[in-house]
């Protein structure tokens, strides 16, 4: 067998676990999701599994290469920094779209942060300090906007709350600020923060950021439902809902980043 059958064979093998990997994922993701939701049609289920599949099938591959790209996202040279925060099993590739509609607003200079998912949620909100302090120093500005979304949203909070991270605005997006109801395995140290009733997730109920918050959710997201695990309002943020769409397609959608555009420019 030559070398490029056996890389052809690699290749193929590969694809195929990811196609297969991903397509669990959406399945049983929205099935745990039923009961937690409001009742919909079968034709609109379908169509949002749908895209959400295909939003993972489209993106995800870019991952490792955003691994090492993307630290700068563009935008102006001078304005109020905008740091894009990732969630669980995620990077800084799926804030592409929505970095594209933040240029477009003239909102920026955009920064990706990367960080360890498995870590837990304090030793990465630690990370995200350092990191905000150095593009405050590099851009001269006073203070940051964050986007965040899923577990980002915790990382930002507990950023603001135990380092004083001086923030603008911050939006999350899906972020499950009550926690989440799967009960099933979860990956890694954050696993435990990002669990309903977590010591972190208790801690964060009592917090009441200085800033600015927007939690956009999904009334039918199939990892962190039901949509009001998402809610700020009780800690005086503003709650917006922008769709059906599901837990990774919610950050590709149109009025996705019509929110966090509008918001942050205030």
């Amino acid at each position: 067998m030559t070398f490029g059958v056996v890389a052809l064979v690699a290749t193929l093998s590969v694809a195929g676990v990811f196609v297969a990997g991903t397509l669990i994922y959406v399945v049983v993701s929205y099935v745990s999701m039923v009961g937690h939701v409001p009742a919909r049609g079968l034709g609109a289920t379908l169509r949002e599994m749908g895209r959400e599949l295909a939003t993972a099938l489209l993106y995800q591959p870019l991952m490792p290469l955003y691994y090492f790209v993307g630290a700068r996202f563009g935008g102006p040279a001078r304005g109020v920094p905008v740091i894009l925060v990732h969630g669980y099993f995620q990077n800084r590739v799926d804030f592409i779209v929505i970095a594209r509609g933040l240029r477009r607003a003239g909102l920026g200079p955009l920064y990706g942060f990367n960080y360890p998912w498995m870590a837990p949620v304090s030793e990465n909100a630690a990370r995200l300090a350092v990191f905000a302090e150095r593009v405050r120093t590099e851009s001269g500005a006073a203070a940051v906007d964050l986007v965040c979304h899923s577990m980002g949203g915790l990382v930002a909070v507990e950023a603001m709350r135990s380092h004083a991270l001086p923030v603008r605005r911050c939006v999350t997006v899906a972020s499950p600020h009550a926690g989440v109801l799967w009960r099933g395995p979860i990956l890694g140290r954050s696993g435990i923060d990002l669990r309903s009733g977590s010591t972190l997730v208790k801690s964060h109920g009592e917090y009441r950021a200085a800033a600015k918050v927007l939690s956009l959710a999904s009334t039918h997201d199939n990892v962190v439902h039901p949509n009001t695990s998402s809610q700020l309002k009780a800690r005086g943020g503003e709650d917006v809902i922008v769709g059906e769409m599901g837990h990774l397609s919610i950050l590709f959608a149109r009025s996705t980043v019509d929110a966090v555009v509008g918001f942050l420019a205030g």
